[in-house]
C-alpha cells in the first residue's frame, strides 16, 4: 500500500551513495512500503453468529487460493520463457508456504475463536510465525521471515482487493525506493516498467549490487533514511554513475540528467560497437576478458558482448530454493548447455560455495551460519565434508562435459596445501570412477583455485606448482585482510579495495604465479570497476572476468589505456601508503586519460 502523506513536500533536495550500477533514470519515486499494508482490525458483531465467522472464512479462503493461482500463474508464464531458474523457485517456495496446512488452519481458527475479521486473523497467525522464526538460533532459518513477510504481504492485499505483484505491471515506468529488495524480489522485477532502484542498506559488493549489475538497471544503495525522506509522485533523479539523487529537480538539473544520459547513452552504444573488437591496449598488449555467470543461459550474452570466454561460473543457483540435491546428470547437462553455447571458448566452473550467507535447504546442516558464518564451513570446506553428497557428483558433471567443451574446474576458498590436496585426491578418485563407468571425460581438465584468503596469497609459492591456473576473487580477500564484513553496514566503509595490504596480497599471488609460469585471472567486483583496470593490467594481470553488463565498459577502458603507462602506475601506486592517497592517484589518472567523465563512472 502506498504510503499516506498530509503534506507534499516539493522542495529540490539532493542525497548520496553508494553507485552500484551504472546508469541515470529520472521518473516518479514508487514506495516500496515497510511491514503489512494497512488493514483494518475489528471483531466480528456477536449477533451475527455463524453467518459472519462463515463470511469472513469464506473470505480468507477465497483470497488464499486467489495468492496460490496467481503465483502458478506467475510461474508458468515465466516456465514457458527465457527466465533465470531462480525466479521458478522462489515461486515455488512461495507457493509452498501458501499450500501448507497451517497456512490454511491458523488463520481459521482465530477467526473462529476470536471472532476477528479475516485481515486481523492473517497478521495475528502470521506474527506468531514469524516470532518463532525470530527466535530460532539458525541464522538462515531467521532469513526465511522474509518470505513468510511476501506471501502475508501478497494475501492481505488480495483480502482487500490491492495490487499483489509488487514489483511488475507499473501503469508507467517507475524508480523503486526501498529499504532493501531480496534477491527474490529482484529477480522478480519488471525491467519494462522499473527504470532503477535506491535502498537504504546494502553495498558494492552486496547481493543487492551485484545483481543490479547483472540485471542492467542503474541503482544506489546505502541512502540511509531515504523511505522516510521520499514519497510517492516526488520526481526523482537517480545518477548511478556517482551515487546521487536530486528529489523534485528543477528544470536546470533535469536539463543537465536528459543531457548526460543522453551522452551515457551514446556511449554505451559506441562501447557495445567494440564487442568485436580485441581487448587490448593501445600499444597493444591483450588482455584476455571473460564473463561472470549464474546460470547457463547467461553465456548468451557473454558471447553477445564479446566475451573471451566464461571466467567464473558460479554453481550456486543450482542447489538453493529446492528440496532435492541436483543429480549428476541435471549437473552436466546445465554444465554442457554453458560450454556449447559458448562455441569453443573456455568455461571455468566454479565447485560448489555455499555456506556463510549462500544457504540451501538441501545442504544445510546444525549450525550452518554460526556466530562468524565468513569462517565458517562453507565452500571447498563443506564440499570435503559431504564429498560423496555432492562433491564428487559435481565433479564427475563438471569432467563429463569438458569432454565436448573446452571446461576447466575451480576450487573456492582454498587456505592451504591440505585442502588442495585432498581435493586433487578425490578429483583423481572421480576420475578413476568415471574410466570404471566407460564414460567419456576430460582427463586432462585444468585445475585452478580462488585465491580469496590471505592464507593462499602467503602460500601461493606453494600451491602454484600443483594447479594450472590461480583466479583472485579479491570480494572475500578484502573481507579477509581487513576484517569487515562486506554485508555489514555498519563497518562498509572500511572495505577498500585499494587498500596497500589487498593490493600487497594481489602483488604476491602474481610473483608467486610467474615464478611456476602459470595464468591469474581476477574475477571479484574490483574487475569491473574501471577505477581499477589500468592499476590490475600494470600490476601484471593478463585475464580479468567481470559482471556480464560490464564487459563493453572494461574492454572500452583497456583500449583507452597504454600498457607501458599502466605499468607506471601500478609502481607508483606500490610506493603509496593510504588507501585515500592511492584513489587520489588512480582518479587522477583516469581524468588525465579519459576525461572528467571517467567513463561515466
Amino acid at each position: 500500500m502506498e504510503a499516506q502523506h498530509p503534506e507534499r513536500e516539493t522542495t529540490v533536495r539532493e542525497f548520496r551513495g553508494i553507485a552500484v550500477s551504472p546508469g541515470i533514470a529520472i521518473g516518479p519515486v514508487h514506495l516500496v512500503a515497510r511491514g503489512w499494508p494497512d488493514s483494518p482490525e475489528y471483531t466480528l458483531p456477536t449477533e451475527s453468529g455463524e453467518s459472519a465467522i462463515a463470511l469472513e472464512k469464506e473470505r480468507f479462503l477465497t483470497a488464499l487460493e486467489a495468492s496460490c493461482t496467481q503465483l502458478r500463474q506467475i510461474r508458468d508464464r515465466l516456465a514457458s520463457g527465457k527466465y533465470n531458474k531462480q525466479i521458478i523457485y522462489i515461486l515455488d517456495a512461495h507457493l509452498l508456504i501458501l499450500e501448507d496446512s497451517q497456512m490454511r488452519h491458523g488463520p481459521l481458527v482465530h477467526i473462529q475463536e476470536e471472532y476477528c475479521n479475516a485481515e486481523w486473523a492473517v497478521k495475528r497467525y502470521l506474527a506468531g510465525v514469524l516470532a518463532v522464526f525470530q527466535g530460532m538460533e539458525d541464522a538462515y532459518l531467521r532469513e526465511k521471515q522474509q518470505d513468510i513477510r511476501q506471501v502475508g504481504k501478497r494475501l492481505l492485499n488480495n483480502l482487500m482487493g490491492l495490487k499483489s505483484d509488487f514489483y511488475t505491471g507499473f501503469p508507467h515506468p517507475v524508480i523503486l525506493v526501498a529499504e532493501e529488495f531480496t534477491p527474490s524480489d529482484m529477480l522478480l522485477m519488471d525491467q519494462d516498467t522499473v527504470l532503477g532502484f535506491v535502498t537504504e542498506l546494502g553495498g558494492r559488493t552486496s547481493h543487492t549490487a551485484i545483481l543490479a549489475k547483472s540485471l542492467g538497471l542503474p541503482a544506489i544503495v546505502g541512502v540511509l533514511g531515504i523511505t522516510t525522506l521520499v514519497q510517492n509522485g516526488d520526481v526523482l533523479v537517480l545518477d548511478g554513475l556517482n551515487g546521487r539523487l536530486v528529489v523534485n529537480p528543477g528544470t536546470a538539473d533535469v536539463h543537465i540528467y536528459n543531457t548526460r544520459r543522453t551522452r551515457f547513452r551514446s556511449f554505451r552504444t559506441e562501447m557495445f560497437e567494440t564487442t568485436v573488437e580485441p581487448s587490448q591496449t593501445q600499444d597493444g598488449h591483450r588482455v584476455l576478458l571473460k564473463a561472470n555467470i549464474e546460470l547457463s543461459e547467461d553465456a548468451e550474452r557473454a558471447v553477445r558482448f564479446g566475451a573471451d570466454g566464461i571466467g567464473l561460473y558460479r554453481t550456486e543457483h543450482l542447489y538453493m530454493n529446492r528440496f532435492t540435491i541436483p543429480s549428476e546428470n541435471e549437473l552436466y547437462e546445465a554444465f554442457l548447455r554453458a560450454g556449447k553455447r559458448m562455441n569453443g571458448l573456455p568455461v571455468t566452473i566454479r565447485t560448489l560455495d555455499l555456506g556463510g550467507e549462500k544457504q540451501a535447504d538441501v545442504l544445510r546442516h546444525p549450525g550452518a551460519l554460526g556466530s562468524n558464518p565468513a569462517l565458517g564451513l562453507h565452500a571447498i570446506r563443506l564440499c570435503l565434508k559431504r564429498e560423496s553428497v555432492v562433491f564428487r557428483s559435481q565433479l564427475r558433471a563438471i569432467l563429463r562435459a569438458g569432454a565436448e567443451c573446452d571446461i576447466r574446474i575451480l576450487f573456492p576458498l582454498v587456505s592451504g596445501l591440505g585442502e588442495l590436496s585432498q581435493s586433487l585426491e578425490i578429483l583423481s578418485e572421480v576420475k578413476d570412477s568415471l574410466v570404471r563407468d566407460g564414460l567419456p571425460f576430460d582427463s586432462a581438465i585444468k585445475v585452478g583455485i580462488m585465491v580469496e584468503v590471505p592464507a593462499a596469497a602467503l602460500c601461493a609459492d606453494q600451491l602454484a606448482p600443483r594447479v594450472d591456473f590461480f583466479s583472485i576473487g579479491t570480494n572475500d580477500l578484502i573481507q579477509f585482510t581487513l576484517a569487515v564484513d562486506r554485508l555489514d553496514e555498519s563497518v562498509a566503509y572500511l572495505y577498500e579495495p585499494a587498500h596497500p595490504a589487498v593490493l600487497r596480497l594481489i602483488d604476491m599471488t602474481l610473483r608467486a604465479a610467474r615464478s611456476h609460469a602459470i595464468p591469474v585471472a581476477l574475477c571479484g567486483e574490483m574487475a569491473s570497476d574501471p577505477r581499477f583496470t589500468a592499476l590490475l593490467i600494470g600490476m601484471g594481470l593478463e585475464e580479468l572476468s567481470v559482471t556480464t553488463n560490464c564487459l563493453p565498459l572494461i574492454r572500452k577502458t583497456i583500449r583507452g589505456i597504454d600498457y607501458g603507462k599502466s605499468r607506471d602506475l601500478a609502481r607508483l601506486v606500490m610506493e603509496r601508503n593510504l588507501p585515500e592517497s592511492i584513489n587520489h592517484l588512480l582518479e587522477e589518472w583516469l581524468t588525465e586519460t579519459f576525461g572528467s567523465d571517467h567513463l561515466f563512472r
